[in-house]
């Protein structure tokens, strides 16, 4: 193609630079797409013409000649591949992206409940709720001391909430929120926390009134009394842990720590036996 026809055909002039040059082809580029979404429409310019002027100068700018331009090399066919479907291109690979992160969710669940449904019915869940215990603490040994202390039991499953009595940071603030968010999804039996935590979920009725099912049992000391929002006698609502043994392996402050059992508890009847068993 002749030079100036290509000028010409570009709609610049012949004393264009690399920039201008560039900003055009992508204008045509932009022009073509416009034009694709329109059904019917008739195609008011030849986009491979467009195209090779476009490399035609491009050509002559990096080489001072057009020899061979239309039979350019594949390296130079598929830049302009690139170059030229860019945005679908793009596209493509976010759409792979996220199908391929729905596919190994779907595959995650799956394999998640296949290993649940392999494990013997669940004897107790435990909550450890505060900040005790340093944030991220591993606290499957506090199921392993549970299993001790109950040989009958099969299976006793162990989460922490961390939760921080005072707010000093952005993070601190941030914990507390996402405590808040895991205990509306979170279905243990019992929580272990500290006093000031306690106090805090009372305010939420988080937890179940214990009645006289202690008395005799539990040390009068040892029994934490409370009043809900929607009942204002005091009854009890949980204990004071004295046996320590259920934190062996795990690092947690020498402060004083509540146990109680949600009000919605699956298991209460070996909840009431754990608190019975802390209080030792």
């Amino acid at each position: 193609m002749d030079l100036r026809e290509a000028y010409k055909i570009l709609g610049l002039s012949e004393e264009a630079t690399n920039d201008e040059l560039e900003k055009q082809y992508m204008l045509w580029i932009k022009r073509y797409h416009a034009h694709q979404h329109e059904q019917n429409a008739e195609k008011p310019f030849d986009m491979d013409m467009i195209t090779l002027a476009y490399n035609t100068v491009k050509h002559v700018n990096e080489y001072g000649s057009t020899t061979k331009v239309e039979n350019r090399s594949f390296s130079h066919q598929f830049q302009h591949f690139l170059h030229y479907y860019k945005l679908h291109i793009v596209g493509v690979i976010i759409l792979l992206i996220f199908v391929g992160s729905i596919i190994q969710t779907l595959v995650s669940n799956h394999q998640e409940k296949k290993e649940l449904a392999s494990l013997p019915p669940e004897d107790l869940g435990i909550m450890l709720y505060g900040d005790f215990f340093p944030l991220g603490s591993e606290v499957t040994p506090v199921s392993t001391n549970v299993l001790a202390a109950f040989p009958s039991w099969k299976r006793v499953t162990t989460q922490s909430n961390y939760a921080p009595t005072e707010i000093s940071d952005t993070m601190d603030a941030g914990n507390q929120q996402k405590s808040v968010l895991t205990l509306m999804s979170d279905q243990s039996d019992v929580y272990i926390m500290g006093e000031a935590n306690f106090e805090q979920l009372m305010k939420l009725e988080v937890f179940q009134p214990l009645g006289t099912t202690l008395k005799g049992k539990v040390q009068g000391e040892n029994l934490i009394y409370g009043k809900s929002p929607a009942d204002e006698s005091e009854q009890i609502y949980g204990v004071v842990i004295n046996d320590n043994t259920i934190f062996e392996g795990l690092e947690v402050k020498d402060t004083k720590k509540i146990a109680a059992i949600r009000a919605d508890a699956d298991n209460k009847d070996n909840a009431l036996n754990l608190l019975i068993e802390l209080t030792k």
